[in-house]
């Protein structure tokens, strides 16, 4: 009896830590912006940042160290392979930069950002 105990309680120690591995959908990477963008309204400064995509909510996120700079509705878009490097897409619309997309280092997603289609240009 002790030993089916045992056994039970492996599997769901086993069932919970997965679900919350597939609850951990956020993804992480430092980017470096080479010109001003600006995301959702706000103006994003060239210069290193942490970008971060959570799938669950829909949102990008931009940090430089611990404060919050910018966040933008987003979305994923599937590649066809591995990105071997990070690439910024960027949409020039009267005089501003529009960040419209993200491809980061080793992934197969695009995080595409806000709801309409357009027609992007790697930086």
């Amino acid at each position: 009896m002790k030993k089916f105990a045992s056994v039970i309680m492996i599997l769901v120690a086993t069932f919970l830590f997965s679900n919350s591995l597939a609850f951990a959908s956020d993804k992480s990477k430092k980017v470096e912006f080479t010109r001003d963008v600006v995301v959702n309204g706000t103006e994003v400064k060239k210069g290193k940042y942490t970008v971060s995509f959570d799938e669950q909510a829909s949102e990008v996120s931009i940090f430089q160290g611990d404060k919050l700079i910018a966040k933008s509705k987003a979305r994923k878009g599937q590649r066809k392979t591995k990105a071997t490097a990070t690439e910024i897409m960027v949409v020039k619309r009267d005089s501003s930069n529009m960040l419209k997309g993200i491809i980061l280092e080793g992934e197969v997603e695009t995080i595409l950002l806000g709801d309409e289609t357009v027609n992007v240009t790697p930086q």
